[in-house]
């Protein structure tokens, strides 16, 4: 799964300035506030990826040994295991 993501970060970080660039580009040609169209095309974009990523569920995400606050055995923190 990291692989995957950090993949297609560096393609978004490859092609990302040249869509921007040019999306700018375009949006200067908009009468009037054509410079807000770049800004609300990567903020739709970016919301969309934010709605997908509930999208993703697995039981394999979590590392060994990771406990949920229900599965831990005792709630006393280590200082008071100390006292």
């Amino acid at each position: 799964m990291n692989g995957l993501a950090q993949t297609l970060s560096a393609a978004g970080r490859t092609v990302g300035p040249f869509l921007a660039g040019g999306l700018f580009t375009v949006a200067t040609k908009v009468r009037p506030k054509g410079e807000a169209l770049a800004f609300g095309v990567f903020g739709g974009v970016a919301f969309i990826g934010f709605l997908l990523s509930f999208g993703i569920r697995s039981s394999d995400l979590e590392a060994e040994g990771w406990e949920t606050d229900s599965d831990s055995v005792s709630d006393k923190s280590d200082e008071e295991d100390e006292a």
